[in-house]
This record gives structure tokens, sequence and C-alpha cells, in this order.
């Protein structure tokens, strides 16, 4: 038994071994809204997704991914590899001073680009290309900032015309993108950048603005799904993809590029037809149940990385100091202080480091260790979909206690079954959240 143990850990560790790339290209796919049961990979048998299935059959396929609940906090994260909410300062200073992902990655040579959204403020020294990026293609933020009042009506009734989102080059603002050509747009801009710097490192950031609302397919793709726009929009984003890894294999660079493909936080079920599905897990976009930030995450380099499903647990945030592993990257003192290396869990399907992080959206809302997550404030949407009227949190007094190695869906609260455990994830809540706001590790 011993022997072929040692046999089938060699076969896992071998093509790592054997690939021998020192400096592989990122290719970092980031939906918006896309929730953890919108997949075919994921289950959902609405929408086709062959290209991302692809991806998830020859890499690996996380169950236990986790990002921030809303969009700014979830790049923050991603993009400094602390905790998304830590105090960033008046004007968002300290994320301004801080090293991103690209700043590291362009230090080790790499070329960076951003295509899609930002969404981390354009102040001084918030620009993506003081942050780290070569180029940068996309919108600021969201693609709902500039229309008709964003609410369910308007993404109901409101023509294409209305939502005037404009676009930058760089550092100019280049003109208004019409809403159904921005996931194609995106594309060829992103096959472009690949093309021209498919000789050197590159770090592509390409970060989507659908699904979230307004959701627009382009004509390819309108009426093409079983789940009306919403379904045309995912099925556009799985074309993209498709895309994007068309032109790596063309190019010959696959075995020395990896690609992410993940969402900044769950679906806006809210917004009935136009948000998408948490399936099997309860809550969405804006709440802290695990339908609000656990959400797809799939892994693919072919010849490194064996085929399998991973169900360790890991924050958007512990890429960075993934990253700077994979890349022989120099992780900076001070920077990153909340990203775990998790090169070891993904490669060689090693136990994950990570044990526990606190929930927040507006405040401190759930602490997760290990397989239990306690709720300490609950809330069900982010406001109401007609009125716009924020919603306010529930305090939980005592609060909820939730087992998601038996209860992913956190149907079943068994806080009576162990209230000395209770009592002690309530003392170590109460010290992450002072660690948090004083920028110390937790």
């Amino acid at each position: 038994m011993r022997i072929w143990a040692y046999i089938l850990a060699l076969a896992f560790l071998f093509p790592l071994r054997l690939s021998g790339v020192e400096k592989p290209n990122i290719i970092y796919i980031l939906a918006d809204d896309l929730g953890y049961g919108d997949l075919a990979c994921y289950g959902n048998k609405l929408h086709k997704t062959p290209n991302i299935d692809r991806l998830a059959n020859r890499g690996v396929m996380m169950t236990d991914f986790h990002a921030s609940p809303w969009c700014a906090p979830s790049r923050r994260a991603l993009m400094t590899g602390c905790h998304p909410n830590r105090p960033w300062g008046k004007g968002f200073s300290k994320l301004a001073s801080s090293q991103t992902i690209a700043e590291m990655l362009k230090s080790n040579h790499y070329q960076t680009a951003i295509i899609g959204k930002w969404h981390l403020e354009m102040g001084k020294g918030l620009h993506p290309l003081d942050q780290g990026f070569d180029y940068w293609f996309g919108t600021r933020g969201s693609n709902d900032w500039d229309g008709p009042r964003p609410n369910y009506s308007s993404f109901k009734n409101a023509p294409e015309s209305e939502w005037k989102t404009p676009y930058y080059i760089n550092r100019n603002r280049a003109g208004i993108i019409k809403q159904s050509e921005i996931t194609g747009t995106y594309t060829e801009k992103a096959i472009e950048f690949i093309e021209e710097h498919s000789k050197r490192p590159f770090f592509l950031y390409l970060a989507h603005n659908m699904p979230h609302v307004p959701v627009f397919a382009s004509k390819p793709f309108q009426g093409k799904s079983l789940n009306g726009v919403y379904g045309d929009v995912i099925e556009e984003l799985d074309w993209s993809t498709g895309e994007v890894l068309k032109s790596v294999q063309n190019l010959g660079i696959e075995e020395r590029t990896i690609i992410i493909f993940t969402s900044d936080n769950g679906p806006w079920k809210m917004f009935r037809e136009f948000g998408g599905f948490s399936s099997p897990l309860r809550g969405e976009k804006s709440t802290t149940w695990e339908g609000g930030e656990r959400v797809p995450c799939i892994m693919y380099w072919p010849g490194v990385i064996k085929p399998y499903i991973n169900d360790g647990f890991m924050m958007n945030y512990d890429w960075y100091a993934t990253f700077a592993s994979l890349t022989h990257s120099r992780l900076m003192s001070g920077e990153a202080i909340d990203s775990i290396d998790m090169s070891e869990a993904l490669l060689q399907g090693k136990p994950s480091h990570r044990r526990h992080h606190v929930f927040y959206q507006r405040q401190a809302m759930a602490y997760r260790k290990g397989d239990f997550k306690i709720h300490f404030y609950t809330r069900d949407r982010t406001r109401d979909p007609i009125s716009g009227k924020q919603e306010p949190s529930i305090k939980q007094t005592p609060p909820l206690l939730f087992n998601l190695k038996h209860d992913v869906a956190e149907n079943v609260n068994v806080a009576h079954q162990y209230p000395q455990l209770v009592d002690q994830l309530t003392k170590e809540f109460e010290m992450a959240k002072k660690a948090i706001q004083n920028w110390e590790k937790f």
C-alpha cells in the first residue's frame, strides 16, 4: 500500500515538475454577479456552457470558493490580497499606496492589462494605470450607472439606447458602449492583447460587466437559451471564454497559461428573470448567506493540473499569494497580509490552509471557522427591487449556527446543539473584527 501511495503522489506531482514554467501567463476571467448555480458544470439545466464546462472537466473545479458579496469590496480584496473590509482610508488612500496583483507581476516583468470593469475609484493613484496595469479598455463601474433609475421596472422596460455606459481607453473617455456589444468587444480586445504579448509573460484581467443588470446579449445569442435574456447573456460569456481559450491554443501557449474563471459575488435574484441562480445555496448578492459569496471558480492549466474537484475553503484574496508563488514573484513585506498561498492545495490536492473568514455587508455579519458558520446579522436582499428602498439587516439573538459540511443550504440551525462552540465563535468573531479594523492579522 505504501509503495502505491508513493507512485500516486509522484503521478500527481510529475506534470508540475515537467512543465518547467517559471513565469506562466495568467488570464483571470471575472463575471459580474454570476451565481454558483449559473453554469452547467455546477448543475444548471437551462444554460449551455460547453466551453466553461471544458475548463472544469480538464482543470480544478472548486466547490468552496468565496468572494465578498458586493462588487467593489470583492475587487479590492482580489487586487490587494487583503480582507475586503479593512479600513482603506479617505479616498481609498490605503488602496492607492498598496501593491496590487498587477504591480507585483509587473515588477516581475509581466505585461499587464485590464479589459473590462474597474470599479475601484479613479482618483489620485487609483486609476488602473496607476495600479500596475499597462493597458485598460473598459468601464469605470457597473453598466447600470449611466441610465434610467436602476430598478426592476427599468431593467424590464427601458430600451438599450437609454443605458449610456461610457468606456475608457487608458486615461481617456472614448465614448458610449452599447450594452449588447460589451461582451463581444471585451473578447476582441482580450484576444488582441493575448496575440500581441504571447512571446513574453502576461497578466490579463478580463472583468466582464455581464450578467450584472441591465442584461443584454448580442444578436447572435438573442433568444438562443432556455432562460430568456439572462440565459442568452450567460451563453455569450461562455462563447467569450471559448474564444479566449482558442486564441491561447492557436498561439501554442496553452501549457504555459493559467486560466481562471470565476465571479465577483453571487447573483442578484431580487431582479427576478434578470438575475441568476445560487442553488443549492441560500441567499443572493448583498447577503452573507452562502449564495451571496460562494461562487463558481475553475482553474485550468493543462499539462500541470490533473483534473479534479477541489472542496477546500478558499477566498478570492488568496489568489494574490498563490500567483506570487506560481510566478516566482516577490511578495513585499506588509502587503497582502490576509492572502494564503493555495498553490499546493490546487496543484497537489493538499488540504486548504484557510480556516476562517469574517463576512461583511456594510457591517460584520457572519463568521466561518472550518465547517461551521455563525450568523449574527442576516438579510435576504439589498433593497426593495421596485421602490429601491434600503432594507435593514436583522440581528439574530441568539446567533444562528450552521454546519456547512452537512448543510450547505443553511437550512438547519444547530446552535442549540453546540452552545460552547457558539460562545467560542462569538469571541473569535469579536477579536477578528478588531484585528481587521486595526490592520492586524486575524
